[in-house]
């Protein structure tokens, strides 16, 4: 008859009344039948009679067999939507070949022959794309009956969020009270700790949601709806975009139950974002820490973007007595603390096809010479250079500009210790340093942000800073926390300076790798100068650049925008 020729496990078969049943072979081997032998329609009619009303949202229903209960659903509840998670692709072409399946207005979708853990995550999707509406669970008790170790995984994942009508307790006024709860996000990044601790002192209440690297959109999703539903924030907080996934999963789950997020980039959006297009969303507030981009961000779409540079800890750097151990450890002239790119830009190029690979190096000198944005860069250097950069993908694009960021950084970090050469300068960082310094500097492992870096920072006359150059104009973290812990900066003079510090008195700048030795000597033989500078610097942040500033600006961003009339 319809079966399929190459199968005879799924065969159809007469009932009593002329209608069709399906017989298949059990997942323990016997025969089994998905519909009454008897009377199908009935039959169908009956179990629907015994299911809840859903009266809207999406009914999931395990098992397809014929679809007789699929057509007594679909008339029975007019405004809903209908999964079908069927695990046998030959039941469905049964199905299909019978002319059981008809026309459903795109009313009725299918999910066939995916894993149980793939049907949950395809179910979840759905769920988030209709706006995380209400979920019924129908289950043709046959299809259960005979293949037990598919559905059964499948109802025992969703029962529980089915019975407690999450989506009932996902969607509620912000804002509502002066005390605010925040959601952090949290990938293990330095930054959640300030953040977290900010919020405390004034008053505000957070919860951590804990993620790790690689975990699925779906799984994250998982994650959230717990806290949602015990802390009820009144938005989200993540760094650098942590946590949101390509595909737009958790970008789509948060507009649909109206969940604000506050994003703050204290790296380039530009190399982030540019990946992950399908997370614009009216819900997503982005804090960028370069003045720079915050054009960058809104051109891709998102309406609500604020420059926010960065701060400083003062419970964590902090001055600290030079009789102290571990600031004596770190005693010494001129000290620097970075990475030396040699990883990264390995890693980099070995995503690059091996025609791109050369470029790198001529693009990298180059951008380091002219210091302009890279966009604005690459957009004139193919032409003038004839360098084959059309064509590439976005992907591609990304990957390029990656390698040769780090790269230029990485010749201009080289260039700046290289004019201190002959000095006594101490480099803490990673074992990149050693094939690219001269023999007689000393070069020290890394140093824990935590539990190292206050002591250095004091321990050190005259701290180096040379900032990345995917920062147009912003400062790095170096900038905020050296001054914080009393300590002399010696930094490069970027454009944010000017309007973070009083240059040449709160802190001192170079603008060529020429100046450096010349101005490292001038404040190690002026001690009073230095300490003068470095105690002005401490001022300042303490006044205006610290954490609890910095996140009482996000809070007012967010109230004001989201805030539930």
């Amino acid at each position: 008859m319809c079966e399929p020729a190459a199968d005879r496990r799924v065969r159809l078969m007469p009932c009593r009344n002329g209608a069709m049943t399906v017989k298949v072979t059990a997942a323990d081997g016997t025969s089994r039948m998905l519909h009454s032998l008897y009377d199908p329609q009935r039959e169908a009619k009956g179990f629907v009679d015994a299911f809840a009303d859903p009266g809207h949202g999406l009914v999931l229903v395990l098992g397809l067999g014929l679809g007789y209960h699929l057509e007594e659903l679909a008339g029975r509840f007019p405004d809903a939507q209908i999964l079908v998670v069927e695990g046998s692709p030959e039941v469905y072409e049964l199905a299909a070949s019978a002319g059981r399946l008809g026309r459903r207005n795109g009313r009725v979708q299918f999910v066939v022959g995916a894993a149980p853990a793939e049907a949950v995550r395809e179910i979840t999707r759905r769920q988030i794309g209709l706006g995380m509406v209400p979920l019924s669970v129908f289950v043709l008790p046959a299809a259960l009956s005979a293949f037990p170790d598919y559905y059964q995984p499948i109802a025992g994942a969703l029962k529980k969020a089915a019975a407690a009508k999450v989506w009932e307790k996902l969607k509620y006024p912000k804002f509502a009270a002066r005390e605010v709860r925040v959601g952090l996000i949290d990938f293990g990044y330095f930054l959640t700790r300030e953040v977290e601790r900010a919020l405390g002192s004034a008053g505000h209440r957070t919860s951590r949601v804990t993620v790790g690297k690689g975990q699925s959109g779906e799984a994250i999703v998982a994650r959230l709806l717990e806290i949602v539903v015990e802390l009820r924030p009144d938005f989200l907080l993540t760094v650098n975009h942590l946590g949101f996934d390509e595909d737009g999963v958790l970008t789509d789950f948060l507009r649909s139950i109206e969940m604000p997020v506050a994003s703050w980039f204290v790296d380039s959006p530009n190399l982030i974002l540019k990946g992950f297009r399908r997370n614009v969303s009216p819900w997503s507030a982005i804090f960028v820490w370069d003045r720079a981009h915050v054009g960058d961000v809104k051109r891709m779409g998102f309406e609500a973007v604020h420059y926010l540079p960065l701060g400083a800890d003062p419970a964590q750097f902090r001055p600290i007595p030079a009789s102290h151990p571990k600031v004596r450890r770190h005693r010494c002239a001129i000290g620097f603390v970075g990475h030396s790119m040699v990883s990264r830009v390995d890693k980099w190029l070995s995503k690059l096809r091996p025609e791109l690979r050369p470029l790198v190096e001529i693009l990298a000198r180059e951008l380091l010479r002219r210091r302009v944005p890279y966009e604005r860069f690459v957009r004139e250097i193919p032409e003038e250079m004839g360098l084959p950069l059309r064509g590439l993908s976005a992907v591609e694009g990304l990957d390029l500009e990656r390698a040769v960021v780090s790269r230029s950084t990485q010749l201009y970090r080289l260039g700046c210790l290289a004019a201190l050469r002959g000095r006594s300068l101490r480099v803490h960082g990673d074992e990149g340093w050693k094939g690219l310094l001269d023999p007689d500097v000393r070069v020290l492992p890394p140093l824990d942000y935590y539990r190292d870096l206050p002591f250095f920072y004091n321990g050190v006359a005259v701290n180096l800073n040379a900032t990345s150059l995917q920062m147009e104009q912003a400062v790095n973290q170096r900038v905020f926390d050296v001054p914080a812990c009393g300590a002399f900066l010696l930094t490069d003079h970027q454009q944010a300076i000017e309007e973070l510090f009083e240059a040449g008195a709160e802190i001192v700048t170079y603008r060529e790798a020429e100046e450096i030795a010349e101005k490292a000597d001038y404040y190690l033989r002026r001690p009073e100068a230095r300490c003068r500078v470095a105690a002005l610097g401490r001022k300042r942040v303490l006044l205006e650049h610290t954490y609890g500033q910095r996140v009482k600006t996000i809070v007012e961003a967010m109230r004001s925008r989201y805030a539930s009339s």
